[in-house]
This record gives structure tokens, C-alpha cells and sequence, in this order.
């Protein structure tokens, strides 16, 4: 391990000759020139690889041996440009991708589905563009984290997609388990930095207990557009959604009070209508809430934490009221809950379109990540994954 360095140039193939070698880490150097294509083909015992944070240009390697052992690639904030090379599917012990904050253009990478112990994909802040979908079904098995967003993606988020995200609808104890594995290997899971998106800036959200439980969403600042799928109500695990910044339209699905385990919601910047649920309120450990800038009308919820939300969580909704605001609600009668027959309304057609998608959780070896969930004014103020050793 020789990152947070000063190395400079660029790297060897000679490294190549390593053929033992099972963590490298160049991370926060500043390093230039290509990747050496060996390095996914050099060694089944490499597990870490991990370049982040120095100045790499070109590809990806694109070859990657059959049999290897890699688990944790991070790549991120560099120069890197081109698709994502497909012989990654070769990787099939691959648990962590970080290619953020590069130059990348490509379609959805959905042929990722078959990596089976793929648990986080962060593509934040690259030119990946089109539809998040599927040819046909495919499942992420083992999914927890996915980050989309500052993206070009586009069209609607089909109920489809949501549906394969197929831990997210798990019991949380599954990836409680996961973690605790992960923290008993060699390498101390010692950071959790979970920046939340606020008004014209950013400012800390003290989740780190909640690291065990980590499931998140990000697909924000893309142009993602149609009804958020009521489907979404269904990924029971979510901790973090972040659809902000797209062009969603129709009514904020009731489904989504029955995200229990939620503790940041940020709908902003889109083309919602129609009231804010009275079933949000009984998502209780909402921590953060934000559905500025949209088209919302009618008495904001008073019930239980929405109280405690200030306006900017309501801004530039002319039809909203409620005493966050200088607008009062007058005669304006609360929104019934729904009886028990009738848990849904007519909020509840489609489901998610993913603007912000984004999850990042720490892999294997203990590793730590950190997430960063983005506001489309403060998109380079922040960077999903923070990992340190």
C-alpha cells in the first residue's frame, strides 16, 4: 500500500511481474499515462485494485483472466474515458466498482446483473447516457448501493428495473450480516462520511451508526423523466432515495411511506404535482426531507418529524401551505390515511424513474466507503465514495 503519496509518472508494467500480489494501491498520487493492461490479467490472486484519486487517462484494462480473484476495484477521479469493457463479467467475485468521476460514455451497464456478489456500483458524475433498463430480466442479486447520478441517463424508470434490485426488498439483517463478515477480515472499516444534500451546499449527515444498514439509491441530475414507479414503496431496506434534479412527473406515490428503514427522501428539482402524502408521515426515522422546486399544492403534513422541516425543504411549490411557509393553510382538511383495505391511491400507477440511483457500501476486507448523495448545485462539491484504511 503506497497511496496518499507523492509518486508521479507512470505506472510500470513491470508491476505485472508480481504475480503473488493480492492489494494494490496507488490511491492519491499523481500518476499519469494508462493503466497497464496486465493488471487484469497478470495474477488470479489480485483482490484489491484500487487507483482513485490520480491522473490516469485511456482505458480500463479490458481484459481480465477467468478465475481471478478480484473483489474491490476503485478507479474513480481520474482521466479514464471510453465504455466499460465487458470481460468484467469474468470478475465474478467482484463485490465493489467505483468508476466515478471519470470520463466514461456508455449505455446502462446491465450485463453487471450476473456478477453475483456485486454489491456496489457508483457510475456518479461520468457521460454513461439512455435508458436504465434491461433487454430482458435481469436481477442484481446481491445489490445494496447503487449511484447513477450527474449521468446523461434518460426515458422512463420502469417498475421492471426497480423490481430487480431484488436485496433491497430483503429482510436488513441479510446485510447486517454481510458487514459484520466484512469487519472481521484484515482491514478496519474506520470512515463513514455520508455527505446529504442540502440548499447551496452541503452539510454532514451523522449516519455513520448506520453503516450496518446502508441501502441507497442515487440517480439525481439526470433527465430522467415519467411517474416515480409505485413499485419503489417495495424496496423495504432503502435508507437513502435521492431522485432530485430530473424530470419526474405525476404524484409523489403513497408506496413510499412504507419505507420504513428511509432517513433521507430528496424529490427537488423535478415536475412533481399533487399533495405530499399524509403517508409519509409514518416513515419516522426520516432525517432529511427535500421536495423543493416542484409543482406541489395543498396543506403540507404536520404530523409527527414534518414539523421539524424547515421551508427550504418546500420552496418553490406555489401551491403548497403549511407553517413552514409564509403561505398558511386555511381550511384546508388533513389527507385521510388509508384503511386497511386500501392501501393505495390514485398516487400509485408507476413507480421510480432513476435520477439519483446510487448506493456504495464497503466490500470485503473490511473495507469502509462512504457515500455522497448530490444536489445539482453542488455536484462537484462531494464524491460518493470516500474509503480509508
Amino acid at each position: 500500500m503506497i497511496s496518499n503519496n507523492l509518486l508521479s509518472g507512470e505506472i510500470s508494467p513491470l508491476i505485472c511481474n508480481l504475480q503473488s500480489l493480492v492489494y494494490l494501491d496507488l490511491t492519491s498520487n499523481n500518476l499519469v499515462g494508462m493503466i497497464p493492461s496486465c493488471l487484469g490479467s497478470f495474477s488470479r490472486s489480485l483482490q484489491f485494485l484500487r487507483l482513485a484519486n490520480n491522473k490516469l487517462s485511456g482505458n480500463i484494462p479490458e481484459t481480465y483472466v477467468k478465475g481471478n480473484s478480484l473483489q474491490f476495484i476503485d478507479v474513480g477521479s481520474n482521466r479514464l474515458h471510453g465504455p466499460l469493457p465487458r470481460q468484467l463479467i469474468n470478475c465474478r467475485m467482484l463485490e465493489f466498482l467505483d468508476v466515478s468521476n471519470n470520463h466514461f460514455n456508455d449505455s446502462f451497464p446491465f450485463w453487471l446483473e450476473s456478477l453475483p456478489k456485486l454489491k456496489v456500483i457508483s457510475l456518479r458524475n461520468n457521460k454513461f447516457h439512455g435508458p436504465i433498463m434491461c433487454p430482458s430480466k435481469c436481477i442484481f442479486l446481491k445489490l445494496h448501493i447503487i449511484d447513477l447520478s450527474h449521468n446523461e441517463f434518460s426515458g422512463n424508470l420502469s417498475s421492471e428495473i426497480v423490481k430487480n434490485f431484488r436485496l433491497m426488498t430483503s429482510d436488513p439483517v441479510q446485510f447486517k450480516d454481510d458487514l459484520y463478515r466484512f469487519q472481521q477480515s484484515s482491514v478496519d472499516i474506520s470512515l463513514f462520511l455520508f455527505p446529504m444534500f442540502n440548499k447551496g451546499g452541503v452539510m454532514d449527515y451523522l449516519g455513520r451508526q448506520y453503516l450496518h444498514e446502508m441501502v441507497a439509491i442515487d440517480v439525481s441530475c439526470n433527465k430522467i423523466s415519467g411517474k416515480i414507479p409505485d413499485m419503489m414503496g417495495s424496496l423495504n431496506s432503502l435508507v437513502v432515495l435521492n431522485l432530485s434534479n430530473n424530470m419526474f412527473t405525476g404524484t409523489i406515490p403513497s408506496s413510499l411511506g412504507k419505507l420504513s428503514n428511509l432517513e433521507v427522501l430528496d424529490l427537488s428539482f423535478n415536475s412533481l404535482s399533487g399533495n405530499i402524502p399524509q403517508q409519509l408521515t409514518e416513515l419516522t426515522f426520516l432525517d432529511f426531507f427535500n421536495v423543493s422546486f416542484n409543482n406541489l399544492s395543498g396543506p403540507i403534513p404536520e404530523d409527527r418529524q414534518f414539523s421539524t422541516f424547515e421551508e427550504n425543504s418546500f420552496e418553490g411549490n406555489k401551491g403548497l401551505c403549511g407553517i413552514q411557509l409564509v403561505k398558511k393553510c386555511e381550511d384546508h382538511p388533513k389527507p385521510p390515511l388509508p384503511t386497511p383495505d386500501g392501501d393505495q391511491d390514485s398516487e400509485s400507477g408507476s413507480f421510480f424513474e432513476l435520477y439519483w440511483m446510487v448506493i456504495v457500501i464497503g466490500y470485503g476486507g473490511g473495507i469502509i466507503a462512504g457515500i455522497a448523495l448530490g444536489n445539482a448545485f453542488s455536484g462537484d462539491v462531494f464524491r460518493l465514495f470516500k474509503i480509508k484504511f
